[in-house]
């Protein structure tokens, strides 16, 4: 035990035994003045602590933006001519930013908060700024898709479906959790470093270690910086830091963001099964185009048959749908047509002429196996915006 401790422990006895040898003695009286010494080192101390409660007060950021520049982790007043081209780009054309940001509303903040889960600098949050301008619909000449830009193959490997019905690509959600877990496992691989991982990303991971080893063997740097990459590759970091670091100085530049606050913007509800997206948004009481521009994964009329089955709403109109939901009989969640198989007629050619699939009939009629015969009448799931235009062979025949 230290001398410390012991003399600690000392003080700390000589005061017990005081205290039990006084006890059996009469109350003394306190006098004045040290009633007043007591009180004022309260009150001193009282006011230290309020003091340092006011001064260890953590702001809570008012909009999306501020918990953005709370969180930027990265070098972004580097001097380098490719990054002041990316600069004086946006400088001179203020309006790209002001776009992006309008349309990034209804998914920043969730992509922001997911980053910031996951102990990532908030420029990750950034990338669909670059890939596809916060756009969840945009799609590139090289078939990658939705707001990660993720092309069919990486798609596959980090678990987004994509079929007929639904395209996990463009699902906030599912390609939000794809992109950053791929990111994870680039950022290990490059040790840490974020400018080799968005090469990477950009480039892919065989570009960026065949360019390490080319200057490894040559004695040269493997920074980022010091790397002959693809020429997009070699433009993408900088814009990306670029971009941050007009966001981070946005009100000294005169930039405008749109005002996006720092809480959520929707709420993810079970549908339980299929559910038409028209009905979806009767229940929900907003617009159609809203509930489409929260759910770009879903291709057609409907959810997908075989799932996710869930829809992402307005945070303010989560109770509304979900009450509705609950009370939405079961045969009203699609819109059926009836038709009446002819000769000749298969499932496969009935589900394209009704823009659906040999699954979603097979569920809509309880049919275990594709056989059906002439004169069967099956329940065909349908558009209902297009409902009025549709017309069966039978009808036509």
């Amino acid at each position: 035990m230290s001398k410390l401790r012991t003399g600690l422990f000392s003080l700390l006895a000589a005061a017990v035994i005081s205290g039990c040898a006084s006890s059996s003695k009469p109350t003394q009286e306190i006098s004045h003045n040290t009633y007043e010494q007591s009180l004022l080192i309260s009150r001193m101390h009282m006011g230290n602590l309020y003091k340092r409660s006011v001064s260890q007060q953590k702001i809570e950021p008012v909009t999306a933006w501020d918990l953005t520049r709370e969180h930027l982790l990265l070098e972004l007043d580097r001097e380098d001519i490719r990054v002041t081209r990316e600069l004086d780009w946006l400088a001179e054309n203020p309006e790209h930013l002001t776009a992006v940001s309008h349309r990034a509303l209804p998914y920043y903040h969730y992509i922001l908060e997911q980053v910031i889960e996951r102990s990532m600098p908030a420029e990750v949050a950034l990338i669909p700024f670059i890939e596809s301008g916060y756009n969840p619909f945009a799609v590139s000449p090289a078939r990658a898709a939705g707001p990660w830009q993720f092309i069919p193959g990486t798609a596959r490997n980090f678990g987004l479906e994509s079929n007929w019905w639904y395209d996990g690509r463009r699902d906030i959600v599912a390609s939000t959790d794809a992109a950053l877990t791929y990111l994870t496992k680039l950022n290990d691989m490059f040790d840490g470093d974020w400018l080799l991982t968005f090469a990477a990303y950009n480039a892919g991971e065989g570009n960026v270690l065949r360019a390490i080893k080319r200057n490894n063997n040559a004695n040269q740097p493997i920074d980022y910086w010091s790397l002959r990459l693809p020429g997009e590759t070699m433009r993408y970091v900088p814009k990306l830091l670029a971009t941050a670091k007009m966001i981070r100085d946005a009100d000294s530049l005169g930039v405008e963001l749109e005002a996006i606050p720092a809480e959520p913007y929707f709420t993810e509800i079970d549908t339980g099964g299929q559910l038409d997206l028209s009905q979806a948004a009767e229940l929900a009481e907003i617009d159609l185009e809203e509930l489409k521009r929260l759910n770009p994964g879903f291709n057609r009329w409907a959810t997908a048959p075989e799932g996710p089955h869930r829809l992402l709403v307005p945070v303010e109109q989560a109770d509304q749908f979900q009450s509705a939901l609950v009370s939405l009989p079961a045969e009203q969640r699609v819109n059926y047509q009836h038709y009446t198989i002819n000769s000749g007629d298969t499932l496969g050619a009935i589900a394209r002429r009704y823009s659906t699939t040999v699954s979603a009939l097979q569920q809509a009629n309880k049919l275990n196996t594709t056989n059906i015969r002439v004169g069967q009448t099956l329940l065909v799931p349908a558009d209902s915006t297009n409902i009025a235009l549709k017309t069966t062979r039978s009808e036509s025949g």
